[in-house]
């Protein structure tokens, strides 16, 4: 989310998901720091289609080394009553989501839906810019999405 926001897309989660939700550690990590996709996020809070949750009570075993974003995602989407899809980029954190059978999808997999749908035109030249604003996201991801179209 934090990445999209950084590219001025930030709006194709409101395009593409009825609902989305981020935990307080999430809004606090993308937050922090006075920047133009800080305020980006903090516009997309007020206008309410994205929504603060209050951080869970973490109940289940989850890796140290995660952040207390990620953390309280995954542990977010365990105690939720209807199917959450995570967006997760974090390598460890995918790995704990898939050993936990949480559904989930990475930003390029945002961008690629949304050129499926007709939102955008080219994913390619997003990811290329999201990884020149320091987002890493190798070409065989890429290769993967592009055979899914």
């Amino acid at each position: 989310m934090c990445a999209l926001a950084k590219i001025n897309r930030l709006e194709l989660l409101a395009t593409l998901f009825s609902t989305v939700q981020i935990t307080k550690a999430v809004a606090d990590e993308c937050l922090r720091r006075q920047s133009t996709d800080a305020e980006r996020i903090a516009n997309a809070l007020q206008e309410g289609w994205l929504q603060r949750v209050d951080n869970p009570i973490l109940k289940h075993q989850l890796s140290r080394s995660l952040g207390l974003g990620e953390q309280s995602s995954i542990e977010y989407a365990l105690q939720a009553d209807s199917k959450t899809l995570l967006i997760l980029d974090d390598a460890l954190a995918r790995k704990q989501a898939i050993r936990l059978n949480l559904s989930l999808i990475g930003t390029a997999a945002v961008l690629f839906m949304a050129q499926r749908k007709g939102l955008i035109s080219n994913a390619e030249d997003l990811i290329t810019e999201l990884n020149q604003v320091g987002y890493r996201i190798s070409a065989q991801v890429v290769e993967q999405l592009k055979q899914q179209l």
